[in-house]
């Protein structure tokens, strides 16, 4: 790639935007989903969001192809559900630094998929360990924090158990399986109007 094909380009810029927007929506969407269910539906949120978001995550990758798209489409997305009071500062800062590392990876594997597929699982994987990070090392302060929010002791811990030990464990597994299965969902879709699906 060339200098002048390797520069970002407003255009880049907004369908990142717009993307990241929708993955917002799906976050907000898939929490919401999960919320009014049985609590272990937390577990698989971000594997749901994984799947879903797979194949915008495959399409602007390939549309864009430049260092930093996945940590700006992933960033932003959850800086944006952030913003409305559901999501974490801690995930944010997981995804992020799992993005910078994912574009590393993308970047230098030539925007393969199999990369972008791997790494869009780590980013899922991230955001759920943003959100289990207090809850194995911080207890305490996350038990006080929900009951000054109105929730009684038993609620808490009926939804600690799902964020803690072998629960933990298979949200960050499923998070990175989904989140693979999301993108080559995406590979299937979008190879009619992608060359380069490899």
């Amino acid at each position: 790639m060339n200098a002048e094909n390797n520069r970002w380009k407003i255009s880049h810029f907004v369908l990142i935007g717009l993307m990241a927007a929708i993955y917002a929506a799906v976050i907000y969407g898939v929490g919401m989903l999960t919320a009014v269910t049985i609590p272990i539906m937390h577990v698989f949120a971000p594997s749901m969001t994984g799947i879903l978001m797979g194949p915008i995550v495959l399409f602007v990758v390939k549309t864009v192809r430049r260092f930093g798209v996945l940590t700006l489409l992933a960033g932003l997305g959850v800086a944006l559900f952030t913003l409305t009071g559901m999501g974490s500062i801690n995930c944010l800062i997981f995804v992020v630094i799992a993005g910078l590392i994912s574009d590393v990876i993308i970047t230098k594997t030539g925007f393969k998929t199999l990369s972008i597929a791997a790494c869009h699982g780590l980013t899922q994987a991230a955001y759920f360990g943003g959100g289990v990070f207090p809850f194995i090392f911080f207890l305490e302060r996350e038990l006080a924090k929900w009951q000054e929010m109105g929730m009684s002791l038993d609620e808490i811990r009926e939804y600690v158990q799902y964020f803690t030990g072998a629960f933990a464990v298979i949200g960050l597994v499923s998070a990175v399986v989904f989140g693979i299965a999301g993108v080559y969902i995406g590979k299937l879709i979008l190879k009619r109007h992608f060359k380069d699906m490899d």
